[in-house]
């Protein structure tokens, strides 16, 4: 609630708040960018692009990042290739503000549970 109420007084004097896009449901996007990186773990970034995100390796606020340790890590990859092969929209749930990637659909313009 505090967030949401912090944001309405940054619109309403015209700031931009710095939020980052979890927890929760991202909206329908194109894969744009698949990184494999060091440990093991995948950082992918989105059209529309996420905001304020802590990927691993460093690779910046607009990459969601699926750790090495997720027990569908290559599910996950494989889903994010196909998504990305097929020109297919993809929502992922992001369980963090770090928007660290829990799971994700394939396919459709909009993600309803």
């Amino acid at each position: 609630m505090k967030k949401y109420f912090v944001f309405t007084i940054f619109l309403m004097f015209g700031i931009t708040p710095s939020f980052a896009d979890g927890p929760g449901w991202t909206v329908a996007s194109k894969v744009t960018r698949i990184v494999v990186v060091a440990n093991g773990g995948i950082n992918v970034r989105l059209s529309p692009s996420l905001n304020n995100c802590v990927s691993q390796s460093g690779y910046g606020g607009t990459y969601a990042s699926i750790y090495p340790d997720h027990p569908g890590l290559n599910a996950m990859h494989a889903t994010l290739l196909t998504a990305y092969a097929s020109g297919k929209n993809v929502a992922l749930y992001l369980s963090d503000d770090t928007c660290r990637v829990t799971e994700a659909v394939l396919g459709g313009t909009h993600f309803s549970p």
